[in-house]
């Protein structure tokens, strides 16, 4: 260590013997202080979807195999060999299983946490106590299914495109997008030991299983009754009809924020004006459109997961058409449903 001080001290000492004072070294000046914003802050980037947190089997994602403890990327497909299984955490603290065979993937821009696209899956809800939580809601690609505050299902998308569903605790609301006439989402609310059968439109519910074990059986043996097969054609039928339901449950919606940007409008005119019981009854007015924008969005919601999931399917049998009527609506859904 001394040696590295050798010839400073030299260079010092000559100067002083030529009768020069030292030129001392200016200090490092310091960084510019780092701006920070402090309205705008850096916000942690969000955790993914889901975690696979166990597994059995050679599971895939998005082709390749998978590990435990791996985080789930939204939109990637998650694989289930024959007789193997997949747990998975979601971020909004439910789980599921799923059981294969079996393909899902997780979403991120919508009300449904996944869709089962073919296959099995059991998934759970805990009770969320004080802390705000979204439902569970898992869609297939004839029934979405959703646990409110906390309940346990178990659900089948069979190979020819129909759905059942068993509650096995708490309670869960089983839908296909139909609307009454008032353009509200019909659904129907089954309790804990309760199934219902969804070949397209939801069946007179029935007795169901109460246990998982029992639930795996009825849904295996459902599942390996032979059905015939399906034209390619009535299958492109069928996922037309899904995409027109879903452009007049986006008019119905577009039409209504319209009313409410005019109704909003209006208001400010007499309120700005002083015209107070006018005023009142647009409050009123507004109060009333917010409900029907929420029973619109929900039934947006509700086709738009239908139509992703059977086109999910189609894709999956190679079966899919030319033009893809998800990618179509996609912008439109977005700007409508924040999604």
């Amino acid at each position: 260590m001394r040696r590295t001080r050798v010839a400073p001290l030299l260079a010092l000492a000559l100067l002083a013997g030529c009768g020069e004072d030292p030129v001392p070294t200016p200090p490092p000046e310091p960084p510019p202080p780092e701006e920070v914003d402090e309205g705008h802050a850096a916000r942690p980037p969000d955790p993914p979807p889901g975690t696979l947190v166990r597994l059995t089997g050679t599971v895939t994602v998005g082709g390749a195999e998978a590990t435990a403890s791996m985080e789930l990327e939204a939109e990637t497909p998650i694989d289930v060999p024959d007789a193997g299984q997949a747990v998975v955490q979601l971020r909004d603290g439910g789980r599921i299983e799923l059981d294969g065979p079996a393909r899902a993937i997780l979403l991120e821009d919508g009300a449904a946490q996944a869709i089962l696209v073919r296959g099995r899956l059991y998934a759970a809800q805990p009770p969320a106590g004080n802390a705000p939580r979204p439902p569970l809601r898992i869609a297939s690609p004839t029934a979405t299914v959703e646990i409110g505050q906390s309940g346990e299902i178990y659900l089948a998308a069979f190979p020819w495109g129909g759905s059942w569903v068993a509650v096995l605790e708490g309670a869960a609301a089983v839908s296909v997008g139909e609307a009454d006439t008032r353009r509200r989402l019909r659904d129907v609310e089954l309790d804990a030991g309760r199934a219902v059968a969804v070949p397209d439109r939801i069946a007179e519910p029935t007795e169901g299983p109460s246990r998982l074990a029992a639930a795996r059986e009825a849904a295996a043996a459902l599942a390996a009754i032979e059905t015939p097969a399906v034209e390619e054609s009535a299958e492109h039928a069928v996922l037309a009809t899904e995409a027109d339901r879903l452009d007049q449950a986006l008019r119905w919606l577009e039409t209504e924020a319209g009313r409410g940007r005019d109704l909003t409008n209006q208001h400010r005119d007499a309120v700005r004006q002083g015209q107070q019981e006018e005023a009142t009854r647009l409050q009123r007015e507004l109060v009333a459109h917010s409900q029907a924008l929420y029973r619109l969005r929900r039934l947006a919601t509700a086709r738009w997961e239908r139509l992703r999931a059977r086109q999910l399917r189609l894709v999956e049998l190679g079966r899919a058409p030319t033009e893809d009527p998800v990618a179509a609506r996609q912008d439109r859904v977005d700007g409508l449903l924040g999604q």
